[in-house]
């Protein structure tokens, strides 16, 4: 049985800086964009197997919710060839009922799903690759557009070998 840890992250049109400087008495500004011009929210999993370790991710539309979680391992579930166990933290929407209804059926197909112990991202390498992401990978620290910012999102987490998965009813 391989092992899987999944997670959610959100990306603003303005990233935030990993560093400033500027003049003794000077102000730096930083463009930012938040709320309601929009984000991209992305869901993915680290699997680790005796193959190394392999990425997966999609594009949710709108804000993650229970209904994207469970989507996600729908599709999970499904293309699975081998057993896989994924962990996720206990965040509302993976414990959610919608998510605990299908649980069984992703057991048939060979996906178990446990969760963290409590207040420990630490023990989620999916937060490395977020981390990895948008402190080193994304090519700007501002985007003009949602559609901008999709693109680069996609290809930085293509750059870690991450396999985009479409997401049934998901229009990326």
């Amino acid at each position: 049985m391989e092992v899987g840890y999944l997670d959610e992250s959100g990306f603003s049109l303005a990233l935030p800086p990993t560093y400033a400087w500027c003049r003794r008495g000077e102000a730096k500004a930083v463009p930012r964009a938040w709320g309601s011009l929009g984000r991209v929210n992305v869901v993915g999993h680290l699997v680790r197997g005796k193959e190394g370790e392999r990425l997966y991710f999609a594009v949710l539309e709108g804000p993650v919710r229970s209904e994207g979680v469970r989507a996600y391992l729908d599709r999970v579930s499904e293309a699975l060839t081998k057993p896989l166990k994924v962990f996720m933290d206990n965040a509302p929407f993976h414990r959610s009922k919608e998510v605990e209804a299908r649980k069984g059926a992703w057991r048939e197909r060979g996906l178990a799903v446990g969760y963290l112990p409590r207040y420990s991202p630490h023990r989620n390498p999916m937060e490395n690759v977020w981390r990895r992401v948008k402190g080193f990978l994304m090519p700007r620290r501002h985007y003009e557009s949602l559609e901008e910012l999709k693109e680069a999102v996609v290809q930085a987490l293509r750059a870690l070998g991450g396999v985009e998965l479409k997401i049934l009813g998901e229009s990326t």
